[in-house]
């Protein structure tokens, strides 16, 4: 199984760290980011990776270098990364996935190891969503699931009262489904306007059309998304000690 990584994305609201240093990189402890995403992945088995960068994306390849000298990697260049969103990098790994299933992480996300030998070990009848029942608000990429716990839609404009919890931007995609997503996030960005869609509007719209999706129910373990100053400070206290 692969893991594809997004981080073509700019991290403006994390400036001015992010001016100088794409956000996958700044310092957690000893570590960034990346380099603990792809440790874990990793320690779970996983051995190749598809990496979508945009962004300093020339730091980020010379990280890799250096950090994962002999690593089974593939770099994808989101040349419109200034204008473009996570649903247009995600389409543009399609050609190193070939029908396979494989797991997308989104590059700022920062985990408990065990979340990812818990998505590893889901059984391959359908596709999973990493899914935290806890806090859950209006903002955030919202699941939601029928009375036998499978999914139904995904997006953040779903109502809170209606939501199983919250995305954490991890999943499984499961081979079955890897065909019918591509081939709506092609369609999709074939008109310019639906170039800052995010990635989940195309797992929603295959979910509908009847893809089997479930949530992998990670509440509990400890998840930090990126995304600000405050985030940053977060991941720092639960991820910058050696046994994080």
């Amino acid at each position: 199984m692969k893991a594809v990584i997004l981080l073509a994305g700019m991290g403006n609201r994390m400036q001015p760290l992010t001016d100088e240093m794409p956000k996958s990189l700044l310092p957690i402890g000893d570590s960034n980011t990346l380099e603990q995403m792809i440790r874990k992945l990793m320690k779970c088995e996983i051995r190749s990776f598809v990496i979508v960068y945009g962004y300093m994306q020339d730091e980020i390849r010379q990280y890799i270098a250096r950090t994962f000298p002999h690593l089974d990697c593939a770099f994808v260049m989101n040349e419109k990364y200034k204008t473009t969103n996570t649903g247009y990098s995600l389409m543009l790994a399609k050609d190193h996935l070939h029908g396979e299933s494989f797991i997308k992480l989104d590059g700022d996300v920062i985990f408990h190891e065990e979340i990812i030998r818990q998505l590893v070990a889901a059984d391959s009848a359908s596709s999973y969503v990493c899914v935290d029942s806890s806090g859950v608000d209006d903002e955030v990429i919202k699941v939601q699931c029928d009375a036998n716990g499978i999914v139904v839609r995904i997006g953040n404009e779903l109502p809170v009262s209606n939501a199983a919890g919250e995305s954490i931007g991890v999943e499984r995609i499961d081979e079955r489904s890897n065909a019918a997503l591509f081939a709506t996030l092609e369609q999709m960005m074939e008109q310019v306007a639906n170039h800052q869609l995010y990635y989940e509007v195309a797992y929603d719209a295959i979910i509908q059309a009847g893809e089997p999706f479930k949530t992998l129910d990670i509440t509990g373990l400890r998840w930090v998304e990126i995304d600000t100053l405050s985030d940053y400070r977060l991941a720092q206290e639960y991820f910058g000690h050696p046994t994080s």
